[in-house]
């Protein structure tokens, strides 16, 4: 029974999609529209035309409202039982012909009185604008209706033959009651049709205002305090994961432990509610967290995930939330005391900066808010100007901005030739000691070769000034390709390779695997933490839209 209730919610919605199909298709269909007409003489015209209008608008409704039954949502579930309790009045007042559709809207809301308690999800935080597009929505759904009624319950009732263009005008003008340029052959005909059209006008205008006027949560993302809380907190934490910066998003929202002392950072998208790394902050209040993270997930009826955790923060999740985990790739970090350009294995990266070098390319490393103001500005400048129309990507493993006074304590290596900036390397703050990259850019007609030179140089830097780490790109995959490579490795491992080879034409993976790798880096994997093996290709999904997956890669290794 407990797995029933567990699915009953998406088979009720998917069947609220269905009934609404219906709804639609037993109006509109010949077959149905030639028992409907059997009846006209036997009711008012205006009753006639009403509930014609009714089932063709509930029966999109339905088809609305059915992913927020999927999703649990207590208003959508007294919308739904409302419609259906229309729909079947309205039926049953026109006509006794459709029994197989009075069936299903029966068995429909039986089964949403009886799991009634599995719709418990509050809506979804919005905006004050939200209703504008239930507006918009719900006059498609009463245009639609108005043009379903003049071809299907009016035709060879109008003067002549109208066109298309007229019909729709007629409708639209309907609405706010005028009569359109069709005519029709009688006055009672005419007033049902704008009796009708007038009263769905109403109804589409002044729901959507209840909505606007009415108290609407705002969907709350991360103000200048929590941010400089953030900040404070990772820079205290010298065991914060190397991710923990891209927390201070300012796309995000925050749910904080009781004392403010940790918190994790999310964004919900397409009802996922998706974290992104490792809680940041004392690790003792990581499971505090967590469980408050927990509590909201299940009051909306989000599914709960995590992009890009770490060992560390996924043992967390797995232990307190008893959710599973999947490795999805691993992030490249340099320990600075150990790199060296000596010996075979870099020996290509030697190349490729000793090449540079010699057509004249250097670079140099700086705090950001160090650099003179006109090359601030530069950098911004050029920092867009290089994504060449590719818009800001990314969620967990990079920033929604570049080079803000905010961040100042965020270092850049700049690229040169004569003089003039050909490549820059952007890196946050990773605890006092570390660095994370966020953006790797260059311009189009720069050598290849300077990013190996940026990437040298900067660790070349640290090593100099007391910086241990370095984080650079995240690799997917990773242990595939090494598996792959190895003369143990089977068929499938091989043609799982194969065909992420092949998409790598487009998506870059297997190329900045193998340009992480040619700098000797420590691997530290990265996982997707889901709660239940079926969920998680909706957690891919939405983990995806969240990274905007394949610009990403574009922007962070171009």
């Amino acid at each position: 029974m407990t797995k029933l209730r567990d699915y009953a919610p998406r088979v009720i919605g998917r069947s609220a999609y269905l009934v609404g199909v219906i709804d639609i298709l037993a109006n509109v269909l010949r077959p149905f529209k030639a028992s409907a007409e059997k009846i006209d003489t036997y009711l008012p015209l205006v009753a006639n035309s009403t509930a014609f209008a009714t089932a063709v608008f509930t029966g999109v409704i339905l088809i609305i409202v059915a992913r927020g039954l999927i999703r649990r949502k207590k208003r959508a579930w007294g919308l739904t039982v409302a419609i259906l309790l229309i729909n079947l009045v309205s039926d049953l007042f026109r006509s006794r012909s459709h029994p197989l559709q009075l069936s299903v809207i029966s068995a429909l809301l039986v089964a949403l009185i009886i799991f009634r308690k599995e719709f418990y999800a509050v809506s979804d935080p919005t905006t004050k604008f939200q209703p504008v597009r239930a507006f918009l929505i719900g006059l498609v759904a009463v245009i639609l209706a108005g043009i379903f009624i003049l071809y299907f319950r009016h035709a060879g009732q109008t003067v002549g033959n109208p066109s298309f263009g007229n019909v729709v005008l007629t409708v639209l003008e309907g609405l706010i009651g005028i009569s359109g340029p069709v005519e029709f052959s009688s006055e009672a005909v005419s007033n049902a049709f704008d009796i009708t059209l007038l009263f769905f006008g109403i109804a589409t205008l002044i729901i959507p205002l209840w909505f606007f006027f009415k108290h609407v949560e705002e969907i709350k993302t991360m103000d200048a305090d929590e941010l400089q809380q953030i900040k404070k907190l990772i820079k205290l934490d010298e065991d914060q994961d190397s991710l923990g910066y891209f927390a201070t998003r300012r796309d995000k929202s925050v749910v904080w432990s009781e004392n403010k002392k940790a918190g994790i950072a999310y964004r919900v998208q397409g009802g996922v509610m998706l974290a992104s790394g490792d809680p940041f902050g004392e690790f003792s209040l990581w499971p505090e967290v967590i469980e408050k993270f927990l509590t909201i997930a299940k009051a909306h009826a989000w599914t709960p995930a995590v992009m890009g955790a770490g060992d560390r923060g996924g043992e967390v999740w797995v232990e307190k939330a008893g959710m599973l985990a999947i490795e999805i790739g691993d992030e490249a970090i340099i320990n600075v005391a150990d790199f060296s350009l000596e010996g075979r294995p870099i020996s290509n990266v030697r190349q490729m900066v000793n090449r540079v070098k010699r057509k004249g390319y250097d670079s140099y490393t700086s705090k950001f808010v160090e650099l003179p103001l006109e090359t601030q500005n530069e950098l911004r400048r050029l920092a867009k100007l290089w994504r060449y129309g590719v818009p800001e990507r990314g969620f967990s493993m990079s920033m929604d901005r570049f080079g803000e006074s905010i961040d100042d304590e965020a270092y850049i290596t700049v690229a040169t030739l004569d003089n003039q900036i050909t490549g820059l390397l952007y890196f946050v703050p990773w605890g006092s000691h570390k660095l994370s990259l966020d953006r790797m850019q260059r311009s189009k007609d720069s050598e290849l070769g300077i990013n190996e030179l940026m990437i040298v140089g900067t660790t070349l830097w640290a090593k100099e000034n007391g910086f241990t780490h370095i984080s650079l790109n995240f690799a997917a995959f990773r242990s595939l390709f090494e598996r792959a490579n190895k003369i143990s490795a089977g068929p499938i491992t091989r043609g799982t390779r194969n065909i992420i080879s092949f998409f790598s034409n487009w998506f870059q993976v297997e190329s900045l695997y193998r340009f992480n790798a040619k700098f000797q880096p420590e691997w530290q994997p990265r996982y997707v933490i889901y709660p239940r093996a079926s969920e998680l290709v909706k957690v891919g999904i939405a983990a995806i839209k969240a990274e905007k997956f394949i610009q990403s890669f574009r922007s962070r290794s171009a």
